[in-house]
């Protein structure tokens, strides 16, 4: 009899751990897979500010400055758009802690003149040249869009008014997937002569820093 208690006894704590065992591995793993994915959103999104910050120091640093920040994207892609000015750095995370289905800026204000907003310019002094805004898709994928994008701002401050332009040139390939260096260099200012049409119809000079980037 107390043989057959013993044995009942460590079926039931074998049991017992089974089921705890089951219990951490059915709760405790989706919990450190968020945890991870949120640690990676946390990283991407830091480093997407620095690329952001790297590109206005070049910028503001004249021709022939330079300047290369590493991406680190286990699952990703860095994507250059000449015609609407940005770049775009997409990532896998499984989870978001971003609102689903529209962008939200990080950094910089207002939306006026962005490619995914309306008008074709902003006005200095109210928006800032350039912004880093982010897209969360959501799923099961966890797919999140960082772009950022440079638009014309028109200066008044004269009696002839000019637009502005921090101007994204690829050098090379346009898009880069995992591990990407970026490398950017400042070409000096070009000017179009008359070559930007205001929404009054006026056709004002435009004077574009342009920056190459290149992709490795």
């Amino acid at each position: 009899m107390k043989g057959q208690t013993q044995a009942v006894t460590a079926v039931m704590i074998t049991g017992i751990m089974v089921g705890t065992i089951s219990a951490v591995y059915v709760w405790g793993t989706p919990l450190l897979e968020k945890r991870e994915g949120q640690s990676q959103v946390n990283q991407i999104e830091n480093d997407v500010l620095g690329l952001k910050n790297e590109i206005d120091s070049v910028s503001n640093a004249g021709q022939n400055s330079g300047s290369e920040i590493n991406l680190r994207l286990d699952d990703g892609e860095v994507f250059v758009n000449e015609a609407e000015n940005y770049i775009e750095v997409t990532v896998f995370a499984g989870s978001s802690r971003y609102p689903e289905g529209a962008w939200r800026l990080l950094e910089g204000n207002n939306l006026q003149g962005l490619s995914f907003a309306s008008g074709d310019y902003g006005i200095r002094g109210q928006e800032s040249p350039g912004i880093v805004a982010v897209n969360s898709q959501g799923g099961q994928s966890g797919r999140i869009t960082y772009r950022i994008e440079y638009r014309n701002l028109l200066d008044e401050r004269f009696s002839e008014p000019t637009v502005q332009l921090t101007d994204i040139q690829a050098i090379g390939a346009d898009r880069s997937s995992g591990q990407t260096t970026i490398s950017i260099v400042n070409q000096g200012t070009e000017i179009d002569e008359n070559g930007f049409e205001l929404n009054t119809g006026e056709q004002v000079d435009r004077t574009r820093t342009v920056l190459e980037v290149d992709l490795q």
